[in-house]
C-alpha cells in the first residue's frame, strides 16, 4: 500500500475552483537551459559605444549600446600641415590638419537650442573643463567626424568622414634631440614599464639638441637657457639631461589645471637637409601605416597618435648621473605594439626608418579645442574654408538632428545656403 502524500508546508494557492500545490527544485535555476534563455542568451556586450567590434555579443552587427550626441560644433579654422605647415610653431604631421572650434550648439529634446561658447579667459579653468567634457565625449580617439563647409563658393574635395587622431589641443615644438651616428644606443622598453632610454656607450656619446619656440619655453622652463630660437648645440648626455630635467620636474603637480602642461615625444625620420637655423620641419614622424616607412613587422593603422610614432611623456628618470636616462612614456598610444618585433626581448630595436635617431618633444597647447584629422588641406580644401563658418559633426550625432541638420543650423543663425528654414522631418524624433 503506497504511503500517503505529505502535503507541502507552504500555503496552498486557490485559483478559481482548483487548488494548486507546486514544488520547485531550486537546482533547476542553475541549469544552462534555464539561464541561457533568460540571461546569458539575452544579454548584449559591446566594447565601444555606437560601434560593432569583433567579439561583441549583439543582434547581428548592430551596436549593443547607442549613445547619441545632440551637439553641432561651429569651426573657426582648419590649420593645414602640408609643405611645412601653416603654423611654424606646431610640430608638423604631413597630410594632417587641425580643425579648431570654440563653440557648439545643443539641440534640446524640445527642439530649443542652447549656444555654448568657450571664452578665452586665462584663469577660467572651469569653463574650459566644461567645454572639453562635451568635446571628449563627442570626439573620442579613433572616432570619426564630418566637416561641412558653409560657403558654397568654396571648392572642396572633402571626404564623408575623417578619423580623430588627437582631441586635446595642438602640439607645439619645444626641443629636438639627434644623435646622427649612434641611433643604436637609443632603446625602447616595451613591456611592464614603458620608457625610451638614451645611454652612453664607450666613446660614442653626445647629441645635437635643437630648441624651438623660445618664448614658449621661457614661460615655464626653470633652468638656464642660453640659446635662441632655432639654435642647436652639441652636448654630452649628462648636459642633455640637465637641459631636459626642468621640463619634467613636477611642473604638473602644483598646477590647478594640467591640460595645457601635457608633454609628448615623437620618433622622427629626417625628410630633408637640415637648415640653419633649423625650423624642425626637416623631421617628420614615422608613419606606421605606410609601406616604405613602417618600423618592424606588419603595418599598423591605429588611427591615433601611435600611428604617428607619438606618445605622451610621463616623467624623466636619471640613471648613472645623466649618462644614461629614460623618458618614461604613456602606454595609452601603445608604442610597444608598433615597434615590437615579436620576440621576448624587453628592449626592442628601434625601426629602420629611425635612421638619424631624432626625437621631438612637444607641449600640448589646449587654449583652442582642436581635432587632429587625416585631412590634407591643400588637396581637400584647396580654396580654404571661405568667409563663412563651417561645422564639425560627431559620428554619433542623433539621427533626428542629422536628418534636420540644415533646419537646426539655420535656426541657430548658421545658414547652409538656404533662404528659409526648412520644415522638420520627424522620422527619428522619438529615437532615444
Amino acid at each position: 500500500m503506497p504511503l500517503p502524500q505529505i502535503p507541502p508546508t507552504w500555503t496552498a494557492v486557490t485559483t478559481g475552483s482548483n487548488e494548486y500545490s507546486i514544488e520547485l527544485n531550486d537546482a533547476n535555476l542553475e541549469t544552462k537551459a534555464w539561464k541561457s534563455s533568460r540571461y546569458d542568451g539575452s544579454q548584449t556586450v559591446t566594447q565601444q559605444l555606437n560601434r560593432f567590434s569583433v567579439g561583441d555579443t549583439t543582434f547581428g552587427k548592430t551596436a549593443a549600446v547607442q549613445k547619441y550626441s545632440r551637439n553641432i560644433y561651429i569651426g573657426n579654422a582648419v590649420i593645414g600641415m602640408d609643405a611645412g605647415g601653416e603654423d611654424v610653431n606646431l610640430f608638423n604631421f604631413p597630410a594632417f590638419s587641425y580643425a579648431t572650434t570654440t563653440r557648439y550648439i545643443t539641440i534640446n529634446n524640445d527642439g530649443s537650442i542652447t549656444d555654448n561658447k568657450l571664452e578665452s579667459k586665462k584663469t577660467d579653468f572651469d569653463a574650459k573643463r566644461g567645454f572639453y567634457r562635451a568635446f571628449y565625449e563627442d570626439f573620442p580617439l579613433k572616432s570619426d567626424c564630418r566637416i561641412i563647409i558653409n560657403d558654397e563658393s568654396i571648392k572642396t574635395n572633402l571626404k564623408d568622414k575623417y578619423n580623430v587622431y588627437f582631441n586635446n589641443g595642438q602640439l607645439q615644438k619645444l626641443i629636438g634631440i639627434t644623435n646622427p651616428f649612434y641611433a643604436q644606443h637609443f632603446t625602447l622598453h616595451t613591456t611592464g614599464s614603458y620608457y625610451y632610454q638614451i645611454q652612453q656607450n664607450g666613446d660614442k656619446f653626445g647629441a645635437t639638441v635643437y630648441f624651438y619656440n623660445e618664448n614658449e619655453i621661457r614661460n615655464f622652463y626653470t633652468g638656464s637657457l642660453d640659446v635662441v630660437d632655432g639654435e642647436s648645440i652639441d652636448l654630452q648626455l649628462d648636459a642633455v639631461y640637465s637641459y631636459l630635467s626642468p621640463f619634467f620636474s613636477d611642473y604638473k603637480t602644483p598646477s590647478e589645471y594640467i591640460g595645457d602642461k601635457r608633454m609628448f615625444i615623437s620618433f622622427c625620420t629626417q625628410s630633408g637637409t637640415p637648415t640653419t637655423p633649423s625650423d624642425g620641419n626637416e623631421f617628420t614622424p614615422i608613419r606606421t601605416n605606410i609601406k616604405n616607412n613602417v618600423p618592424v613587422g606588419e603595418l599598423h593603422a591605429t588611427e591615433n597618435l601611435a600611428e604617428l610614432s607619438t606618445t605622451e611623456v610621463l616623467s624623466l628618470q636619471s640613471l648613472g648621473g645623466g649618462s644614461v636616462f629614460r623618458i618614461n612614456y604613456s602606454p595609452q598610444f601603445q608604442l610597444n605594439q608598433i615597434y615590437d618585433p615579436g620576440d621576448a626581448s624587453d628592449s626592442t630595436p628601434l625601426p629602420v626608418a629611425y635612421d638619424l635617431g631624432t626625437i621631438i618633444i612637444t607641449r600640448c597647447e589646449d587654449a583652442t579645442p582642436s581635432l587632429l584629422l587625416n585631412l590634407p588641406k591643400n588637396e581637400h580644401l584647396p580654396d580654404g574654408v571661405g568667409g563663412k563658418s563651417f561645422v564639425i559633426i560627431p559620428e554619433n550625432i542623433h539621427p533626428h538632428i542629422k536628418k534636420n541638420l540644415t533646419h537646426y543650423l539655420a535656426k541657430a543663425g548658421v545658414s547652409l545656403g538656404v533662404d528659409t528654414i526648412p520644415a522638420l522631418d520627424n522620422t527619428f524624433e522619438t529615437l532615444k
